[in-house]
């Protein structure tokens, strides 16, 4: 994988900057100072999974349902922007890696060509987030689709036994899985 050029980092968090509001202000103050200290920029790395590195923070939008803030530094977490800001003002040479969490991060992040493999991800690991939540909707929808099948066959029946109640109850059921568009 091709290291992103500071250009691009640079081109990237100010796109991220001006279209998504953080859930903490000393967020955005680490994100601006990052813009604005091309040294330190250099060796920060945007990856997924900052849990598994030794030295990450994960920085949250206000759409995203992950914590505001995370630092992970030598696999303890803490939740301290003053320190972790402290710590990579002193360790401006060493890498730093920042996991971004907002709607689409995944697919912005590949665009802007800023994405990179964490290197302490191993293949079991590397399951990422929008993997699981697609695969979750598509156990969703699948689970309604067989319902919906077997409200069917339940309809069939209804009609073959002559059941109104049953066909009226059976038929209410589909109508609202079709109503709320699950599938």
């Amino acid at each position: 994988m091709i290291r992103p050029s500071l250009e691009e980092k640079k081109k990237f968090l100010t796109w991220f900057i001006q279209n998504y509001q953080l859930k903490r202000r000393e967020s955005l103050w680490i994100l601006n100072y990052l813009l604005n200290h091309e040294l330190l920029l250099k060796n920060v790395h945007f990856v997924e999974n900052i849990a598994l590195t030794n030295r990450g923070m994960g920085l949250s939008s206000v759409d995203s349902d992950q914590e505001p803030f995370v630092y992970y530094k030598e696999g303890k977490r803490l939740d301290d922007p003053e320190q972790a800001f402290h710590d990579l003002r002193l360790n401006w040479k060493e890498d730093f890696y920042l996991e971004l969490y907002f709607d689409g991060a995944y697919q912005t992040l590949s665009s802007y060509g800023i994405l990179e493999k964490n290197p302490n991800e191993t293949e079991e690991t590397a399951f990422t987030k929008e993997t699981k939540k697609s695969v979750e909707e598509s156990l969703v929808r699948l689970g309604w689709q067989q319902r919906k099948s077997h409200l069917l066959t339940l309809i069939d029946q209804s009609l073959t036994d002559k059941d109104e109640e049953k066909f009226n109850k059976y038929t209410e059921e589909l109508k609202a899985i079709d109503e709320k568009n699950m599938i």
